[in-house]
């Protein structure tokens, strides 16, 4: 019996059932369903296929993600997987390995893929029995990637010291990485101009990395750290306002959002944080939403907030008081969009406070928020039929709200588009509201 390879020219036998039977579209078709590892060893078993393979990677494949799955068959350090990776090297720009055994990746030192911009090496640190990424694996990277811009590591034993070794590096991202020393932080940040820095999930309050050299790197445009970070013998909250760059600001607090809030909020800095501050969100649970509006009152001049609460799964949303809500409203006179979600108003009046005060108001969100029903519409309506200065309809969505969706048949409604637009459509579920994360945004 002789064996198939790609070289092999041979037609199927008459009457027998084949692939090789189909067009060429068709067969694209079919492969491409089929996982990037899959779509190799297939090609190797003709040279048709591995012609339609080669044209799909030469115009589809970009972004590659491989799993440890996709290679159970094969042995860590089997060189059908170094030739997989040499083959489709040409076509990368960026590559996802996520619990892939490291000695995969060991393979490849004597190679370089210098197409590859973005690398994710998602592991599995807790995982016993496994080779760990270290601070050596690093030092690899910059031989094998010399072309890497972005890098996220999870679950690695890296110290950081080899990081500020990949030179070109704009993005970087290090979650779950507990051997993290503060001391290589320093010439990390002196040496590489970063653009995006995330370490919101690098560990615990326990082995946590002093940040203070943050400050090195003015070339920072958007920052994400947790709310321990904060908290350090060193305050760094002055040196994250002061970075001439700063677009975006994300941290994550389980039990000291207020603390987080009143630092970045309190217009007592030299540097004017509250100044500065033009888009704030949060999504998550609070015990106290009084004390919570009271610090973003000092935010004066914010021109969207964002607040999306949790528990309406289970039919417990948290309410939301007239006199709060109309007290923020008198404090932030230069909103435009206000998304309020997932709540449970004492009354329309509270959120009406908005449509009265803030003259810039252009969209009003209350997706999945109780607001008594359609006459907060109607009240809404009368209030903007007298402010003579708007230009502009405010946008009004209430998906999943309790106002019933036929409002938007109605002929007052349609008599009144000048001042008021409904918007019911459905958003997708995608949307990242990760609760605990207090998201800040810079005027440029």
């Amino acid at each position: 019996m002789t064996t198939t390879t790609a070289t092999d020219t041979a037609t199927p036998t008459p009457g027998a059932a084949s692939l090789l039977q189909l067009n060429d579209d068709v067969l694209a078709l079919i492969i491409w369903h089929l996982n990037v590892y899959q779509q190799y060893e297939l090609g190797r078993l003709h040279r048709r296929l591995e012609s339609i393979v080669q044209m799909l990677w030469r115009t589809r494949v970009r972004n590659v993600a491989l799993h440890d799955e996709m290679f159970k068959r094969s042995s860590p350090n089997s060189r059908q997987f170094l030739a997989f990776v040499l083959t489709l090297a040409p076509h990368m720009q960026r590559l996802s390995c996520q619990q892939l055994d490291v000695r995969r990746l060991r393979l490849l030192s004597s190679h370089t893929l210098s197409g590859v911009t973005s690398l994710e090496w998602l592991g599995d640190g807790h995982r016993r029995g496994r080779a760990r990424f270290v601070d050596e694996d690093v030092r690899l990277l910059r031989r094998v990637f010399p072309s890497l811009r972005k890098l996220k590591l999870r679950g690695c034993q890296i110290t950081g010291k080899y990081l500020c070794d990949l030179e070109l590096l704009s993005e970087l991202c290090l979650d779950d990485c507990q051997y993290l020393e503060s001391q290589h932080f320093r010439d990390l940040f002196r040496q590489l101009k970063l653009r995006k820095f995330d370490i919101m999930e690098d560990c615990d309050e326990v082995n946590c990395c002093d940040l203070v050299d943050l400050q090195l790197c003015p070339t920072l445009e958007h920052i994400k750290i947790a709310d321990y970070h904060l908290c350090m013998e060193s305050d760094i909250t002055q040196q994250l306002l002061q970075l001439p760059r700063l677009n975006k600001l994300s941290i994550y607090s389980k039990n000291f959002v207020f603390d987080v809030l009143s630092r970045i909020a309190r217009p007592s800095y030299p540097t004017g944080g509250a100044r500065l501050i033009e888009g704030f969100r949060f999504s998550g649970i609070l015990h106290d939403y009084e004390r919570f509006f009271r610090e973003l009152g000092n935010l004066r001049n914010l021109r969207r907030l964002e607040m999306h609460g949790h528990g309406e799964e289970d039919g417990q949303l948290q309410c939301l008081g007239d006199q709060m809500l109309r007290q923020l409203s008198t404090t932030l006179p230069e909103l435009t969009e206000l998304h309020l979600c997932g709540y449970q108003l004492e009354s329309p009046l509270g959120l009406l406070g908005f449509v009265t005060h803030c003259r810039s108001l252009r969209v009003l969100d209350i997706t999945r928020t109780r607001c008594h029903g359609d006459a907060f519409v109607w009240s809404c309506l009368n209030i903007l039929a007298k402010q003579r200065w708007r230009t502009q309809p405010l946008e009004l969505w209430i998906r999943k709200s309790d106002i019933k969706p036929e409002i938007t048949e109605s002929p007052r409604l349609l008599d009144n588009e000048k001042h008021i637009k409904i918007d019911c459509k459905q958003l997708p579920n995608s949307q990242d509201h990760t609760s605990g994360v207090l998201k800040f945004s810079f005027a440029r």
